[in-house]
């Protein structure tokens, strides 16, 4: 991981699970060439045995770095979201600010839990042997992602099976603590972005927004739960205005 250069501005990108760092070329595009430097997380490189294993190990490395007055910023989507959530606990004196999209901060109930696990290991064994556009197009048609087709390729050669099974172990919800409590008494100012579609996780934004002052909860329109990609304007409007909002020390 490079170091940090003397007072920088750095945004770490965390994608989504069945995705790869490339969907945020749209970000490093708009932004990479500004103030702000991009640095995109590939989850499948870095992949560990529990959320907090991979938030701490990933910590511990950004701060072996961390220069004097560096600003450091984490965006995340889903997966990413959720491994961010994870990331902003393990080490709130790092984080400047974050965007989370669509990230589910754990569930308060054991049996869904358990449920969620169940669930999350028959994807894991289908994803070692059934065929790979069958299984997209069924993930696709998943109720979470309001019946909207998935706007960025994915084409078998670029994943790992075995690595994609291994995901769904050990980062499923069902192996999450619940994290409501903690998240909304982080000091971080955090956004939390979702699509006006995708009504599961816009009452998440809802609820968290108020039970604290240092989360807002921004809605956009037209959109399901793969809002960067589905409204790329708007959310990266919002990204653009959180990276330039002032910050205390």
């Amino acid at each position: 991981m490079p170091a940090d250069r003397l007072g920088e501005k750095i945004l770490w990108c965390l994608h989504g699970n069945l995705q790869h760092p490339t969907v945020w070329n749209g970000v490093v595009q708009t932004l990479g060439s500004g103030n702000v430097e991009i640095r995109l997380v590939n989850l499948w490189e870095t992949l560990d045995s529990s959320c907090w294993n991979w938030a701490q190990k990933f910590c511990c490395n950004l701060l072996a770095g961390k220069a004097q007055n560096s600003q450091h910023y984490l965006l995340g989507y889903s997966l990413g979201g959720r491994l961010g959530l994870h990331a902003l606990l393990s080490a709130p004196e790092l984080w400047s600010g974050a965007v989370i999209v669509s990230a589910d901060p754990g569930l308060s109930d054991q049996i869904k839990r358990e449920e969620g696990l169940r669930r999350d290991r028959i994807w894991a064994n289908r994803f070692l042997t059934e065929p790979w556009d069958d299984l997209l197009a069924e993930w696709d048609d998943l109720p979470v992602f309001c019946h909207r087709p998935c706007p960025t390729p994915r084409p078998e050669a670029d994943f790992d099976r075995q690595k994609i099974a291994r995901a769904f172990e050990v980062y499923s919800k069902g192996r999450m603590d619940d994290l409501r409590s903690q998240i909304t008494n982080l000091p971080i100012p955090i956004t939390y972005v979702t699509g006006e579609a995708d009504h599961r996780y816009r009452q998440i934004g809802t609820d968290l927004a108020a039970q604290s002052s240092n989360i807002r909860h921004i809605n956009i329109h037209n959109a399901g739960h793969r809002v960067p990609w589905e409204q790329p304007a708007a959310f990266l409007n919002i990204l653009t205005r959180v990276l330039d909002a002032p910050t205390h020390p």
